[in-house]
């Protein structure tokens, strides 16, 4: 199915196009965007390249993965004239718990102190599912984006995205098709969150990936993609 009307994508925390590329294969977009969050060192940045990739006069789809989810929302909630879907994919909406805000604190005072490690097992294990951890087609990737992104991407992604406001209610009174796109077993944005945020946008379609943690996007792709086109074509 091909679809015609633009689509925006932006990535998740030390992503590049490289999370986005296995689902692409299985979809057939006649205008596909990037938002290389990459290159955002604040929240501004980000909602300024998001911006400079939509045209005055255009609607676009936007599907945004675990932070650019919440850029998605946030962009949305500021342009909604030029917003014909919104895809969230592993976001909670409700913002970041009160766990995460601390475990986030501690890493970017390792981070600043040099002793923090990107290939560290224990980090790698909370994204990728355990049946998918001897996979170099998922690992391999995250391990790819950490090395040639940075600690420093890393650094400016958490401290711009910390902490994170909940968007749910907004969401609700933007009135926008939302599909929102949960992992059964992803312990980064949960499940039953995610449920809950689509309980409370009426406008709100939603979707499960089994089989999958945090990092959907490489570790089932082609799921992935044929959610994705089923909602944005409906």
């Amino acid at each position: 199915m091909s679809i015609g009307r633009p689509v925006l994508f932006l990535p998740g925390t030390l992503c590049d196009e490289r999370i986005f590329m296995p689902m692409w294969k299985h979809m057939n977009i006649n205008q596909r965007r990037f938002v290389p969050l990459q290159w955002a060192s604040s929240l501004e940045d980000m909602l300024a390249l998001t911006s400079d990739r939509v045209l005055s006069d255009e609607k676009v789809h936007v599907v945004g993965y675990s932070m650019g989810g919440f850029i998605a929302a946030k962009w949305a909630s500021l342009h909604a004239e030029h917003v014909a879907s919104l895809t969230l994919i592993g976001y909670d909406g409700y913002g970041l718990s009160a766990d995460e805000i601390a475990r986030r604190k501690q890493m970017v005072s390792l981070l600043k102190n040099g002793t923090f490690r990107l290939d560290n097992p224990q980090y790698l294990s909370r994204f990728v599912h355990p049946t998918q951890q001897q996979n170099e087609d998922v690992v391999g990737v995250v391990q790819g984006m950490g090395e040639d992104l940075g600690k420093n991407t890393l650094l400016a992604h958490t401290q711009a995205t910390t902490p994170r406001e909940n968007m749910v209610n907004t969401l609700a009174q933007l009135a926008l098709p939302t599909g929102i796109i949960a992992a059964k077993d992803d312990s980064i944005a949960m499940y039953n969150q995610l449920m809950k945020m689509a309980d409370n946008i009426p406008t709100a379609t939603r979707y499960t990936v089994n089989n999958s943690g945090h990092m959907l996007p490489l570790e089932q792709p082609a799921q992935l993609a044929e959610l994705v086109t089923s909602f944005i074509s409906a």
